[in-house]
């Protein structure tokens, strides 16, 4: 019995040196909303959690790519009424033009959108998905609850049919972890979030430039230099 009690003892003590120690994060109304993709089978689904009232939006997609990424964002904004201040979420490829000592770079795409709605962009810890837990869990259960308990899908469009009406049910319910109902806290949160433009950014857009004497082309406050031969075009 005393080699036994030793031995949890001792089991006991490196497990509370060794294990990561967690602090429960206590959202700002208006401030975060948090985004991931998840797989099943073809179809991709994409979810956002708004943090503090825990108001939920899951669509699917047939490609989990910068455009979509970010015209379900959109979309999601305009189901909010609102533009939250910062957008967070893993280091998705799609959405990281480069790491520099261990800070994310944003791809021009991504910082374009950011820019026309005017929020702030937010990367996880590399392999740390406990600081995005709040949309881990919504994933996994729109996996199994949607995908997996009312599919199959004839493709995204008629999922989105569905996930529409699962998501209004599921943000008319009474929230098991803020013992609120999520609806109910985006009346109170949407008049905190910021004002949404009246039209969706133009992803991918270019902006003629003619080429002057002094061969450079001027794009906003910046001078830049082309060959000599594509002066006057």
């Amino acid at each position: 019995d005393r080699s036994l009690r030793r031995a949890v003892a001792d089991a006991k003590a490196a497990y509370l040196r060794d294990r990561r120690g967690f602090r429960p994060w206590q959202p700002v109304p208006g401030e975060h909303l948090v985004y991931d993709w998840g797989e099943e089978g073809p179809l991709k689904v994409f979810c956002a959690v708004l943090a503090w009232s825990r108001w939920r939006f899951v669509r699917f997609a047939e490609r989990q790519d910068q455009a979509t990424t970010l015209a379900l964002l959109a979309e999601c904004f305009e189901q909010l009424g609102g533009v939250p201040g910062i957008l967070l979420t893993d280091r998705m490829g799609c959405l990281v033009g480069g790491v520099s000592a261990n800070v994310v770079v944003p791809a021009p795409g991504y910082v374009a959108f950011a820019a026309h709605y005017g929020v702030r962009v937010d990367f996880c810890e590399a392999g740390d998905p406990e600081s995005k837990g709040v949309v881990e869990h919504l994933v996994g259960y729109a996996k199994r609850d949607l995908l997996v308990g009312l599919g199959p899908f004839d493709g995204p469009d008629d999922a989105n049919l569905t996930a529409v009406s699962w998501c209004a049910e599921l943000n008319a319910r009474l929230h098991a972890d803020i013992r609120a109902v999520p609806d109910e806290r985006l009346a109170t949160e949407r008049t905190l979030l910021g004002g949404s433009p009246s039209a969706r950014p133009v992803l991918g857009a270019t902006e003629p430039r003619t080429v002057d004497q002094l061969r450079t082309v001027r794009f906003r406050s910046a001078r830049y230099s082309v060959p000599g031969s594509v002066i006057g075009r």
